[in-house]
């Protein structure tokens, strides 16, 4: 529906369909990644058998058009819409030029462009360029544009409530959107050619041809091998790589 060819082409499969999204690494129940030896290739288990408190999604994305405008809930919508244990901050961190965005966290003005669609008028457009980040906290209204190449760090949570999707037949989510931005303020945070982002729920930062002692998922910006460094457990890397952690400031009532 967006996807685009570069994640097709980057991961060798050849099909007709653009891919949208590759999930580098995911606890989420039901899509969870196995985890493979780096050189023994031996199967260890699913991710969350090996690391149960690390409640993270990691996605490198690719984009061909406009995503749909959405936002999901934070912790305690979470609970009281859905009955999840938490909710979905995420991050974006920019691998090539000339990505688009548009966000707002202007409730007023969201809530009244349900009524008249000028979503336009109320969404703030921003150019991203490579290792721009934004952090974009729950109950942020956003979408993602053409020509991005990203990836994406959250929360490990698929709420996602959709208040516009450019006349696309996908179910629009205004209830529990009004709800969510009736009980949530907040605001979004963009930096620009970054080595790194710390939030409450995670960080991220860039590094190359470094020793690092884990616990970490590490992606490699060449090849986008993910590897998951256990706790205590040293590895030098070589290469430009991408790191992340865990900040359990923010997990401390949920996990």
């Amino acid at each position: 529906m967006w996807g685009n060819n570069e994640l097709n082409r980057i991961f060798n499969y050849e099909k007709n369909q653009p891919i949208g999204e590759v999930w580098l690494y995911s606890s989420l129940d039901g899509c969870e990644t196995v985890l493979y030896g780096k050189n023994s290739q031996k199967e260890y288990g699913h991710a969350t058998e090996l690391f149960p408190k690390f409640p993270l999604l990691l996605k490198l994305i690719a984009t061909s058009s406009w995503l749909s405008i959405q936002l999901h809930p934070d912790d305690t919508m979470a609970k009281q819409l859905e009955n999840e244990p938490w909710g979905k901050s995420e991050a974006w961190y920019f691998l090539k030029d000339k990505g688009q965005i548009k966000v707002s966290n202007n409730n007023k003005y969201i809530l009244q462009a349900f009524d008249d669609n000028r979503w336009d008028d109320v969404l703030e457009s921003y150019e991203m360029n490579k290792f721009d980040s934004i952090f974009i906290p729950a109950g942020t209204v956003h979408t993602l544009g053409p020509n991005s190449l990203l990836l994406e760090i959250q929360q490990s949570s698929d709420l996602t409530y959709r208040l516009y999707d450019w006349g696309r037949p996908r179910e629009i989510h205004v209830d529990k959107s009004k709800k969510v931005l009736n009980n949530i303020h907040t605001s979004y945070s963009i930096s620009r050619k970054t080595e790194g982002l710390c939030t409450k729920y995670f960080s991220f930062s860039r590094f190359a041809n470094q020793n690092k002692k884990g616990f970490g998922v590490y992606v490699n910006l060449k090849s986008y091998e993910t590897i998951v460094l256990p706790e205590e457990i040293n590895y030098n890397f070589q290469g430009e790589f991408v790191e992340f952690k865990l900040n359990e400031n923010g997990w401390k009532s949920l996990l």
